[in-house]
């Protein structure tokens, strides 16, 4: 793998014009769910929180991925079916997945308590527990969906970026940020329909 700088920039910049792209679809299908937003008080401080949470544990799984990938620990193949299962399991992957996945389920949780704590701070006489069970709710669903999503792909992106001569370092962080973004705002988006 190329590692000069022409290298990296030549990996990175096509990567980075698509995420600032992407960046702006989430932020215009953000706009679309306006209205709906105002039916939640404390909504506005959950989002910058969920998008970060998202970007932050998928960027970790993509980080251990990588390293595992140049360590020789994970082995990219290409089996008859092409990148459908481009990976072989073993105990490390698994348990990056498993802890992936459960990082999504207690943050999310957390996030929507810590939100609702955030919010009755700033505007103590709007509490109620119907709100705090709202904001809750909207954070598992979300942060659920999305780190589900997040995750299968961020494993995908990892091994066929290796496969292709890639470095994953260049590639998975911003790709899975502004695709996490985009995911995270359609789950969001659903969260607050299934809620609200």
């Amino acid at each position: 793998m190329d590692r000069t700088i022409k290298g990296i920039l030549k990996e990175s910049i096509p990567i980075l014009i698509l995420c600032t792209i992407g960046g702006v679809m989430a932020g215009l299908m953000l706009q679309t769910l306006e209205t709906k937003l105002y039916l939640v008080p404390g909504i506005l401080i959950l989002i910058p929180a969920i998008l970060g949470m998202r970007g932050n544990i998928s960027g970790t799984l993509g980080s251990r991925l990588a390293s595992a990938l140049h360590l020789g620990l994970i082995k990219p193949e290409r089996p008859f079916l092409g990148y459908l299962m481009p990976m072989r399991w073993n105990k490390l992957l698994s348990d990056n997945i498993w802890a992936s996945l459960i990082l999504n389920v207690l943050m999310s949780f957390l996030l929507g308590i810590i939100a609702y704590v955030a919010y009755i701070l700033t505007m103590p006489q709007e509490h109620s527990l119907i709100l705090m069970f709202q904001l809750i709710m909207i954070s598992l669903i979300t942060g659920v969906l999305a780190g589900v999503i997040l995750t299968g792909l961020t494993v995908s992106l990892a091994i066929i970026t290796y496969a292709k001569g890639l470095d994953p370092d260049n590639v998975l962080m911003p790709s899975l940020s502004t695709v996490g973004d985009i995911i995270t705002v359609l789950c969001l988006i659903i969260a607050v329909k299934i809620v609200v």
